[in-house]
C-alpha cells in the first residue's frame, strides 16, 4: 500500500486530499507543520508528498531539499499562486508537480496516478533482462551502485561489444557505451538494431557534439544518457524507456489476439 502525506494548513484542502487519496486505498497521513512532517518522514515509509507553499513551522525551500536530498521522494506543492518566477524556482530545487488550489480537486487524483503508475515502470524494470557494455571499471561500478540501489537485479556486466555478441545472450535493455577499447559503440548499436528491433538501445556517453549524437539515434539507439552519469536522470530514461517498451508489448499482445 502507498503512503502519502499530506501537508496542508487549510481544513477544507486537507478534506479533499484525504477523501482522494483514501479512495484509491492509500495509506493518508497529514499534518500541517513542516516540523512534524519530517519526523513522519523519518518514521514511515512515505511514497509521495503533498505540500503547501506555506506550512507552519519553517521555510518550504528548505523542505523540498531535504524531501529530495534524504528520502527521493515525489513532492507536489499546492499554491493559489500562479507566478511565473517562483514556479520556476520550486521546480528547480525538484518539485515533481506544481498544483493550483483552483485545480486542486480535478488535478490531484490524476498526478498521483501518474507518480504511482511511474513507479510501477520500476517493477517492469526489475523483470527485464539489462545488458552493460562498458570498458571503465570506475563506470560499471557507478551503474552497479545505482542498480542496487534500486533493486534491479537482471544486470550483465561486459568490458567490450565483442564479450557480449560472443555470450551469444540476448537482452531487453542495452547500456552501450560508445567509445569502448579498439571497438566504436555505434557500430555495436547498428548490430544490435538489426538483431533485435524490439530491445531498448541506450547510448551512454560524454560526447556531446549534436551532430555525432544525431547519428548514434539514427542508427538505432532509442535514448542517450549522458556521462557523467546523473542517478535520478539515469533512472528516469530507464523509465521512460520501459514504457514504451511495456505499451509496445501490450499492444503486439491484442492484436496477436
Amino acid at each position: 500500500m502507498y503512503t502519502v502525506l499530506h501537508v496542508e494548513q487549510s481544513e477544507f484542502f486537507l478534506r479533499i486530499g484525504k477523501n482522494i487519496i483514501e479512495e484509491k486505498n492509500y495509506r493518508y497521513i497529514a499534518t500541517n507543520d513542516i516540523n512534524e512532517a519530517s519526523s513522519i518522514l523519518r518514521n514511515n515509509k512515505v511514497d509521495l508528498v503533498i505540500t503547501c507553499l506555506y506550512p507552519e513551522g519553517g521555510n518550504i525551500e528548505n523542505f523540498i531539499k531535504e524531501v529530495n536530498n534524504k528520502y527521493e521522494v515525489p513532492i507536489f506543492v499546492v499554491t493559489s499562486n500562479n507566478i511565473d518566477a517562483q514556479k520556476k524556482d520550486l521546480i528547480n530545487l525538484g518539485v515533481t508537480e506544481y498544483i493550483l488550489k483552483n485545480d486542486f480537486e480535478d488535478e490531484i487524483g490524476k498526478h498521483i496516478n501518474y507518480v504511482f503508475q511511474y513507479d510501477q515502470y520500476m517493477n517492469d524494470l526489475r523483470e527485464v533482462k539489462i545488458a552493460v557494455v562498458e570498458d571503465s571499471m570506475f563506470e560499471r561500478e557507478r551503474q552497479k551502485e545505482i542498480f542496487d540501489k534500486h533493486e534491479i537485479e537482471n544486470v550483465d556486466f561486459y568490458e567490450s561489444g565483442r564479450e557480449l555478441v560472443n555470450s551469444g545472450r540476448v537482452y531487453n535493455i542495452y547500456l552501450i557505451d560508445i567509445i569502448l577499447k579498439d571497438e566504436f559503440g555505434k557500430d555495436l548499436i547498428r548490430n544490435l538494431r538489426i538483431n533485435n528491433i524490439e530491445a531498448i538501445i541506450l547510448a551512454v556517453t560524454a560526447l556531446d557534439n549534436s551532430k555525432t549524437l544525431a547519428s548514434i539515434l539514427d542508427v538505432g539507439a532509442n535514448d542517450i544518457i549522458s556521462k557523467p552519469i546523473n542517478e535520478n536522470l539515469f533512472i528516469a530514461k530507464l523509465k521512460s524507456n520501459i514504457r514504451v517498451y511495456t505499451l509496445n508489448k501490450k499492444i503486439q499482445m491484442m492484436l496477436e489476439k
